[in-house]
């Protein structure tokens, strides 16, 4: 089963806020990060998943969380204490894909076991205390595809869209 993490992060690694959300509005993003996790397992923290509430239509959540009464309500999401655990769970489920999907903390924890990343690079300095670990001081990358944008009437940054691949 493969497991990939994917992300949007500012200059700075930012990814959010520290208090939850992120600080921009681009729903070429978004349309990009939907259409990715379109029917697969997602792996996120607990409060990255309570941000969500509301948007699995066709993904199945994988909450990582330390408290040992949580439950998701969502068809086929489960709860783990750790990050092995919800890669079997995903595989027990018969998932061709695990995508890890934040927030922080998850990534860090996760980044080890990731053999590709997609990432959303998006241009803009912002002020944010969550940030995305430092994936290339983790082993070797290769880019295998790239798209950029520009700026536009409803993606007040420009961004690139990057997939890399552990080798």
């Amino acid at each position: 089963m493969k497991v990939s993490m994917i992300a949007a992060m500012a200059k700075g690694r930012v990814i959010g806020t520290g208090t939850g959300g992120i600080p921009w509005h681009l729903p070429r993003d978004s349309t990009h990060f939907r259409e990715y996790t379109q029917g697969k397992y997602m792996l996120l923290g607990r409060a990255t998943f309570e941000e969500m509430d509301g948007w699995f239509t066709t993904q199945v959540p994988i909450v990582l969380t330390r408290r040992d009464d949580y439950e998701v309500a969502v068809m086929g999401g489960g709860v783990v204490s750790d990050v092995v655990s919800a890669i079997r769970y995903a595989e027990e489920a018969g998932a061709t894909e695990l995508v890890v999907s934040g927030g922080a903390s998850v990534y860090a924890a996760a980044l080890a076991h990731v053999e590709e990343l997609v990432l959303t690079f998006v241009e803009a300095a912002v002020e944010g205390e969550a940030v995305f670990p430092d994936w290339e001081g983790s082993g070797k990358w290769k880019e295998v595809s790239r798209v950029g944008y520009e700026a536009d009437d409803e993606n007040e940054f420009g961004m690139s869209f990057v997939v890399l691949r552990r080798m």
